[in-house]
């Protein structure tokens, strides 16, 4: 008895974690963002307004040497030196003292756009 009450329990935490990802992986293909709790996070290592956008609430800035909560649905971030946006994903997205950005792994055309990898 004790056995078959763990394999029920087991494969039904197995059937509920992939339902989970399933769920996450359909909101990303729909509209190309992340569902919270997959958020990224800006570290705002500069002296710049950084401007971020998402679909929810648009244009919004991060202050100077601040660091976004992962609350905050950050789609895109426009780095200042360049005028390119970023687009965040699930990462941390560092922004140096130039304002440039250390590690964008993916640059898009436009805010709500997705990404292009060259």
């Amino acid at each position: 008895m004790k056995i078959r009450i763990v394999v029920l329990s087991s494969l039904l935490i197995i059937t509920l974690a992939i339902t989970a990802v399933f769920v996450i992986q359909q909101e990303r293909e729909r509209d190309g963002h992340w569902p919270w709790p997959l958020n990224g996070q800006i570290i705002n290592n500069s002296n710049l307004i950084i401007t971020v956008w998402d679909d929810d609430h648009g244009n919004y800035t991060l202050g100077a040497q601040q660091r976004s909560s992962k609350a905050l649905d950050i789609d895109h971030a426009l780095e200042p030196s360049t005028g390119r946006w970023c687009k965040l994903g699930a990462h941390t997205l560092i922004v140096n003292p130039d304002g440039r950005f250390a590690n964008c792994s993916c640059y898009s055309l436009s805010k709500g756009r997705p990404c292009i990898q060259f």
